[in-house]
C-alpha cells in the first residue's frame, strides 16, 4: 500500500484529499495525513491534520498542492528522505524539487473550485518523474483516480499550462465581459447559454480553428466599428486585439 501525504489544502489539495481518501478503499493507497499552514481541518476527511511540515510521519509520496511560487520553498522545508516529493504545478519545472533524491510531477490540466466536485475519471493526469522507480509509484497512484494518463516533460507541461490559461481563464473572462454587456442592457444572461454550449461542442467536433465564425472572420469592418463604438477604452483594446488575432490566424 502506497502511503500519501498532501501538503496544501486549497482547491487542488482539498479535492485530492477527498479523492485519495475515497480511493483508500481499494487497499492500494492510503492517505495518512495532510498539512496546511492555517491548521484548518477538512470536513469528512478521516486522515489527521499534521501540525509540523518538518516532521511528517513516514510515507511513500508527499504531494505539494501549493501555489506555483511556493513549490521550491515548500520542498526545501521538507527533510530529505526516501519519500517521493511531487508537485501539482503546471508552470514549475521538475528541477524545483531536485533537493530530494526521488521527485516528480502530478499535474492535472483542470480548473478546480471549492464548491464543485471534480470527476477525476475525466481528467488526464500528466506525470513526470526523475526515475523509472518514481514513475512506477506515480502511475500506481494515478490509476486509482483516472485511467487517462500522459507522460510529459517540464517544457511540454509549461506549454500545456499556457494553453490551459487561454482555454479556461481567458475564455471565462470573455464570458464575464459578455455577462456585463447583457446586464448593462437589462437582458437575461441565460440568453447566451445555448451559444456557449454550441461554441464548445463545435470546437470539439470541428476543431477550434474550423469552428471560427463572426465579424472578424468575415472581415466585416462596419460591424466591428459599431462594436468598438459601444465599448469603453479598456474593453475596446481587448476587442481590437482579439479581432486582429483572429484575422491574422485566418489570413484575413
Amino acid at each position: 500500500m502506497i502511503k500519501i501525504i498532501i501538503i496544501g489544502t486549497g482547491n487542488v489539495g482539498m479535492h485530492l484529499c477527498h479523492a485519495f481518501e475515497k480511493a483508500t478503499l481499494s487497499n492500494k493507497i492510503s492517505l495518512v495525513g495532510y498539512y496546511n499552514r492555517a491548521q484548518k481541518k477538512l470536513s469528512d476527511i478521516k486522515a489527521p491534520l499534521l501540525s509540523q511540515i518538518a516532521n511528517l510521519p513516514a510515507c511513500d509520496l508527499i504531494i505539494l498542492a501549493v501555489p506555483d511560487d511556493a513549490v521550491n520553498k515548500t520542498a526545501n522545508l521538507l527533510p530529505t528522505s526516501q519519500a517521493i516529493i511531487a508537485h501539482t504545478s503546471g508552470s514549475v519545472s521538475i528541477t524545483a524539487l531536485e533537493k530530494h533524491e526521488r521527485h516528480g510531477v502530478f499535474y492535472m490540466p483542470q480548473s478546480f473550485s471549492k464548491t464543485r466536485k471534480p470527476n477525476f475519471g475525466d481528467i488526464t493526469l500528466c506525470l513526470e518523474s526523475n526515475s523509472e522507480a518514481v514513475n512506477d509509484v506515480l502511475e500506481q497512484v494515478a490509476v486509482t483516480l483516472s485511467r487517462k494518463r500522459e507522460q510529459i516533460n517540464s517544457n511540454q507541461r509549461k506549454k500545456l499550462h499556457l494553453a490551459a490559461v487561454y482555454m479556461n481563464n481567458f475564455v471565462n473572462h470573455c464570458y464575464t465581459k459578455a455577462d456585463q454587456i447583457m446586464q448593462d442592457a437589462a437582458m437575461d444572461t441565460q440568453l447566451l447559454n445555448a451559444l456557449m454550449q454550441e461554441t464548445l461542442v463545435k470546437a470539439i467536433d470541428l476543431s477550434p480553428q474550423k469552428a471560427q465564425t463572426g465579424p472578424a472572420m468575415r472581415n466585416d469592418i462596419k460591424t466591428i466599428e459599431k462594436h468598438l463604438e459601444m465599448l469603453d477604452n479598456e474593453d475596446r483594446d481587448m476587442y481590437r486585439s482579439i479581432t486582429n488575432s483572429i484575422q491574422k490566424t485566418h489570413g484575413n
